[in-house]
Formats: C-alpha cells, structure tokens, sequence
C-alpha cells in the first residue's frame, strides 16, 4: 500500500465516519465536515487529519470523497454533521489539484460534467451494481423497521404494496414476505412481475394499481418519479400509510387529504451506518487500487 497516497473526505454522515476510519487504517486522510461535538464522531476519526477548512482537506489530496449522497439539492455538499457554511461543488472540483480523483455517490450531472471539462477523473461509486445491490439492504431493513414502529399492527398478516421492484423494491418485497406480509409487487414490466411471482409476491401491474389501488396497510415506493398524484392519493383509503423510499409522493396533496406519508431519506445512513459505509469503503478501497496502483 503506498504510503504517500493523501485522501481527502469532507461531508456526509456516519456512513462516511465509517468509511474515512477504514480508510485511514491504509492512507493519510483528511476529513472536513464533521462536527466533533456529535457523539462518536471523534472515535472515527482518531487517526485522520482534521482540518478547519474544506481547502485543506482537497487541495493536496490525490483522492477526494464525497458522500452518499454527494449532494441533496445537486449544488451543494451534504454536510448533515457540520454546521459549517454550505459547500458549493463547483468549488471543490476546481480545488482539486492536477491528476486528483473525485470520488462520490449519486454524484449531480453538473458537476460530473465539470470534472469532464477539467480533465479530473471522475468516479460514481453508487453507479456500481456490487454497491447498489448490497445497499438495498440496509435500506429494506430501515424501511421495515420504521413500519413496525409506524403502525398499530404486525408485519406478519400485513397487506403491503411494493411499488417499483428494482433492487431495493425486490429486496424489500423479499423481506416482508418472509415476515409474513401479503406482499403486492407493483411494477410495470413483464420481466420484474415475473420476479415478483417467482419470489412470492402478488404480481400487480402498476396501470392497474395506480388506476384503482388494493386497500392495503402499507405502501411501500420506491419509484423516483411522480407517482402518487392527487388523483391517485384520492383513490387511497385513509388508513393507509405511504413509506417514501424516493421521490414519487405528492406530499402536500396528501397532507390535504389525510393521507400519512413518511419519508425515509437516506435509510442506510440512519439505520445501518456500520454496515452501509463498510459497503462504500469496499467499493472506494478497490478502485483506490486500481487507480493508484494499477491493480486492474
């Protein structure tokens, strides 16, 4: 392991504690982002540069790592342990020195472009089906455990809709079927239904669940785009309650309408801070390597 490599970690939550203590076990880390008064961020961080200023921490780093995500309005760092001034990303990219790479999940399309146009090598991390793939994990386990202490009822017996049946909806949809939940898988394509069914689901295509919805305790979305309209909400019965995975819910309308909806932004990162950034760190690890030792 080279011992002159310097890694820059600036922004994230206790997924990215996680992984800059990892980390800091094989290269020089420097972090910036994390308020030291939050409880445990010291132990993470024992044997890593803490630095004052974002600068610091990019200008003379061979690697940078942004979080997961890199950013929650796509112009600025997610910094949710810092009270710091907010970061732009623009910034940062221009910061990094000649030859440095940028590493980040969900990474804004803006910015990954101004790495394309500055010639810096840029790496998405969450692009990996590997990290996508282990994520989903502590993602359904999260998203299970706020229903069970969400709702007056068990798991077991509960009809639940799984909407989108990607790999966080299938892992999702698995789980509570061994729970003992009447699962109703709802997605679109032939392929995914077919999944559903071979994984003991109730294959629902989703024009039939969104034109006339089966009463059901819980919905679960995982769909990133606009969904769950006025006119869908309508359709709803009241009892229901949404788990909001993405980014599909008309949250104003069905506060209007009495629907309860509970958002769960970044699961893993809550819930599973050890695991999730056990998961980033692996992915980060080996394409350090591959960069920076031509381990190919």
């Amino acid at each position: 392991m080279p011992e002159n490599i310097k890694i820059g970690i600036i922004g994230g939550d206790r997924r990215s504690l996680v992984c800059t203590e990892n980390l800091s076990k094989n290269y020089e880390c420097a972090v910036w982002g994390f308020d030291t008064t939050n409880e445990g961020t010291e132990n993470h961080l024992i044997n890593s540069v803490k630095c004052t200023d974002w600068e610091s921490a990019v200008k003379c780093s061979d690697a940078v790592i942004l979080p997961l995500p890199a950013s929650h309005d796509g112009v600025n760092l997610a910094c949710p342990l810092s009270s710091a001034t907010p970061v732009k990303l623009e910034n940062v990219v221009r910061a990094l020195k000649t030859g440095s790479v940028l590493m980040g999940g969900r990474i804004p399309v803006p910015t990954k472009r101004l790495c394309a146009e500055l010639g810096v090598t840029c790496y998405d991390y969450y692009d990996s089906e590997e990290v996508q793939i282990k994520n989903s994990v502590p993602t359904a386990e999260g998203a299970i455990s706020s229903c069970i202490t969400s709702l007056p009822i068990t798991v077991h017996g509960m009809r639940a809709a799984v909407v989108g049946y990607g790999r966080i909806g299938r892992t999702l949809a698995q789980k509570l079927v061994l729970l003992g939940a009447s699962v109703f898988a709802v997605a679109r394509s032939v392929r995914d239904l077919s999944w559903a069914k071979c994984d003991g689901c109730i294959p629902t295509p989703l024009d039939s669940f969104v034109s006339a919805p089966i009463p059901c305790d819980a919905i679960f979305n995982t769909v990133p785009y606009p969904l769950f309209d006025r006119d869908v909400l309508k359709r709803l019965t009241r009892e229901c309650v949404i788990f909001e995975l993405a980014s599909g819910v008309d949250t104003e309308a069905a506060a209007e309408l009495g629907i309860r909806v509970i958002p769960l932004p970044s699961l893993p990162g809550k819930t599973s801070p050890q695991t999730a950034g056990e998961i980033i760190y692996s992915a980060i690890s080996d394409k350090l390597k591959q960069f920076f030792e031509g381990d190919n």
